[in-house]
């Protein structure tokens, strides 16, 4: 009756956090580590799941990339979320901190069996969250099996478990992501002046890697970047990172006219 109980309850938990087409929540009220566990294991079972019913038999498609943003609760809800997986038989490519987009480059340029990034999108800091992607970067809303991993992370007994072991391996797929990205750009000898806002979140760090002095590629030639709000070490945004908030783009409006940009983002 108390397994009963206790398991009612952590599905109860869990579909509060459980949205349409990602999993979020404040940190650690809502979500915390012990359920990042549990997704963990839950999505390992069913991105492997997915991959063996397609006839996916490749080493690879044993494989689930993860990556985290630069939240104060990501490096925990990280850990904990790997080891679910790792519990469950999934292997483990940790790519650490990254963009978002970076998770959905890494599943297609490895062919693995899927992803998942720790992250709350433009949510305030105390919020922190999953975004799962299967196979192809295709991604897994309700409809498309989070509904199957809330119901495997509600249904798994951590202390009963048999654990599998799965393995982790940190990879460091920055040289290969800026050469894709940078292969869509062509400036035609032009020279372009921008302004950037990354309103303290992961852009911060993605844009210089990929565009600027600390690319692997090196600054890209004609192009001359006005940084704004690229410090994301604090656990706080700047403004709220949502553009459909018209207050959010005054900063880079201003910046546009004061350094006379050619575009502003």
């Amino acid at each position: 009756m108390k397994f009963g109980l206790a398991r009612s309850y952590t599905s109860h938990m869990l579909g509060r956090i459980f949205k349409a087409y990602d999993i979020r929540g404040t940190y650690p009220d809502l979500l915390n580590d012990s359920m990042a566990w549990q997704i963990g294991y839950g999505v390992s079972k069913f991105l492997l799941g997915d991959a063996h019913a397609a006839g996916e038999t490749t080493p690879m498609m044993k494989n689930i990339v993860v990556g985290r943003d630069m939240r104060a609760s990501s490096p925990a809800l990280t850990k904990a979320l790997i080891q679910g997986i790792n519990d469950h038989g999934g292997d483990v490519i940790d790519l650490g901190l990254i963009d978002t987009s970076m998770i959905y480059f890494a599943i297609n340029h490895l062919d693995c069996a899927g992803g998942v990034m720790v992250t709350a999108s433009h949510n305030p800091p105390q919020y922190n969250g999953f975004k799962v992607s299967k196979r192809r970067a295709k991604p897994v809303g309700e409809a498309t099996g989070l509904a199957d991993v809330r119901k495997h992370a509600a249904m798994v007994d951590k202390a009963t478990l048999v654990k599998a072991n799965g393995r982790v391996e940190a990879r460091d797929l920055w040289p290969a992501y800026t050469r894709h990205v940078r292969s869509f750009l062509d400036l035609g000898g032009q020279k372009l002046k921008i302004v950037v806002d990354a309103s303290n979140g992961m852009a911060g760090t993605m844009f210089p890697k990929i565009f600027g002095k600390a690319s692997t590629l090196g600054a890209v030639p004609g192009l001359s970047v006005v940084e704004l709000n690229f410090e994301n070490t604090k656990n706080q945004f700047a403004h709220e990172p949502n553009p459909l908030v018209a207050a959010n783009l005054k900063q880079v409006q201003d910046a546009v006219l004061e350094h006379k940009a050619d575009l502003g983002v």
